[in-house]
């Protein structure tokens, strides 16, 4: 029969890991909401008009050559970086293949 400092050890090494353990699910769980709440704001919104008055169509600045320097009405445009974006060039060229 274990004495009583062994079992005492056993059970405080199997509640150790039992914390350990929830530790880690919740640590998990955190990094998931993050990355959910990371890629809900850096998902540019593909549907969004350009800025009134922009002469250039959605995703203008993704297929510019790199070197050619910015032009100047781009400066100014709230939506420049997801403009930049290739993926906002894919969409538009989609968007403009599709019957209607």
């Amino acid at each position: 029969m274990a004495d009583f400092g062994t079992l005492f050890t056993l059970i405080l090494v199997a509640l150790t890991f039992v914390i350990v353990g929830m530790c880690f699910i919740v640590y998990i769980m955190i990094i998931g909401e993050r990355d959910k709440r990371m890629r809900a704001e850096g998902v540019p919104n593909l549907d969004a008009e350009p800025e009134p008055g922009c002469p250039h169509h959605f995703g203008y600045l993704s297929g510019f050559p790199i070197d050619q320097p910015i032009p100047d009405e781009c400066f100014g445009c709230l939506d420049a970086v997801q403009c930049m974006d290739p993926k906002a060039r894919a969409v538009e060229a989609v968007e403009s293949a599709e019957p209607t």
